[in-house]
């Protein structure tokens, strides 16, 4: 009598890249999981075709789906794999709750580059940014009344995201607000530009150049690798007319999950390792590259020509670096540190933000107080001055330095030392109102000429 077990197809206990996968399973790289992913699947069957019944207490299963909402967005695609009630819930409502979270955020460039220069650092720092929230779901029956409406609220194919009320205002105003009601060259090469790299009309400056950002949980990453109207990945559709964004959400965030996910484990299996730049800001460069790079079609001449620039890219992880420039090292700059400035905004409390925010206004005000004080005194210099006599103090002054105008962007050891400024003038406000209205009325009194009170009725 033969075996049933022979029968069955065997697999190895330990799968890689180059592992070749049974048929059975080689349909699901297809869909874009990768060796770790098949490990798990594998590992989560084991589990569950498990005779012994575990010896602790199992929560409903109503519970363990409300959990799911709250899993960590690195985290959530390995529960899908756990069983398919848990992918059932996590395709439907637990996609549905992230992505009434997601946040998109159009970047309009660098601020020295044209034709965003003409702007000042205030202007540049309330446009620079264009975030759209979720606004509904919506199908192809939403357009077409001969197809049958969905059922279910996630069952539509595409999410709509509205712009910020805020930002629309203020950019449709741009013309009035820039150059009162004259609509100059530069005020119209900028809107246009906007238009044209916001929705997509024109090739992007360089392959690693970051347009559309997306932001859900404590993650931000590229909305695709790369996001070009020639290399679409899923539907995306931008119309800042309306102010209205339309894009096939279950892709954009299958795509953003799958990526955070790599990005996760990168930093982990890295966390020893040397670094050339950061560990968080090598590991987002390598995700990036791997991306960007698997993207290619490497029977396109272009392409080809990208993938021999994107290894000139300055290596990670310490290794040595060859004295090589390409155009793409600066472009990926620029990426990097605007989603690193976006996770770390991201990452923190509407408490921290609020409180760097109030920091910001008092170190303007401190900036603005010191200044008041330092031009009253150099006017009280100047009434002194004598032929012959040399004045050499001087009044005692805080060193307040240039800092970018988001408090968030502020590093580390610069946000300790703008709190220990504004700790101290704060400890010393009194005393430099004093010292300020002092100096105010010396002031005051030595421009009076001579004989201002020579007409004055008095019996002295």
């Amino acid at each position: 009598m033969s075996n049933p077990a022979a029968a069955l197809p065997t697999t190895p206990d330990i799968l890689n890249e180059d592992t070749p996968l049974p048929s059975y399973l080689a349909r699901h790289m297809n869909l874009g999981f990768n060796s770790d992913d098949v490990t798990a699947l594998i590992n989560s069957i084991d589990s569950s075709q498990s005779t012994q019944s575990p010896g602790f207490a199992q929560l409903p299963a109503e519970l363990l789906l409300e959990v799911l909402e709250y899993v960590p967005v690195d985290h959530i695609l390995e529960w899908r794999l756990v069983c398919r009630g848990f992918r059932d819930a996590i395709d439907g409502r637990v996609l549905y709750h992230h992505l009434h979270r997601t946040e998109l955020i159009g970047y309009l460039g660098p601020r020295h580059v044209q034709p965003m220069h003409i702007l000042t650092a205030e202007q540049y720092e309330k446009w620079h940014l264009m975030r759209a929230r979720f606004s509904h779901v919506e199908d192809e029956s939403a357009e077409r009344a001969d197809l049958p409406r969905s059922k279910s609220v996630w069952s539509g194919t595409y999410a709509v995201f509205q712009v910020e009320d805020n930002w629309s205002q203020d950019w449709q105003n741009s013309n009035k607000i820039l150059s009162g009601d004259d609509n100059t060259p530069e005020v119209a090469a900028l809107r246009w530009s906007a238009i044209q790299r916001l929705e997509l009309r024109r090739a992007s400056e360089g392959f690693e150049s970051l347009r559309w950002c997306i932001r859900l949980g404590h993650a931000v990453l590229d909305l695709a690798f790369p996001l070009e109207a020639e290399r679409d990945q899923f539907l995306f559709g931008v119309n800042l007319a309306r102010g209205k964004i339309r894009v096939a959400w279950r892709d954009m965030l299958f795509g953003f999950l799958k990526t955070e996910a790599s990005l996760r484990r990168l930093m982990e299996k890295k966390q020893e390792s040397m670094f050339t730049y950061s560990h968080t800001e090598d590991c987002l460069r390598a995700i990036r590259r791997q991306r960007l790079q698997a993207s290619l079609n490497v029977e396109e001449k272009v392409d080809r020509h990208i993938k021999w620039s994107l290894r000139l890219l300055p290596p990670l992880f310490g290794k040595p670096r060859d004295n090589h420039t390409v155009p793409l090292e600066d472009i990926e700059n620029e990426a990097t540190a605007l989603l690193l400035l976006l996770r770390r905004e991201a990452a923190m409390t509407p408490q921290q933000i609020a409180s760097l925010q109030q920091l910001a206004v008092d170190y303007e005000t401190m900036k603005e107080e010191i200044s008041e004080l330092d031009t009253a005194f150099r006017e009280f210099k100047s009434h002194l001055s004598l032929s012959g006599l040399t004045w050499s103090a001087s009044l005692p002054m805080l060193s307040v330095e240039q800092h970018p105008r988001n408090p968030i962007a502020w590093p580390d050891q610069v946000l300790k030392d703008i709190e220990d400024l504004v700790r101290k003038w704060k400890s010393q406000k009194k005393v430099v109102s004093q010292m300020k209205m002092l100096l105010n009325s010396s002031n005051l009194a030595m421009t009076l000429p001579e004989d201002s009170f020579d007409n004055i009725s008095s019996d002295f």
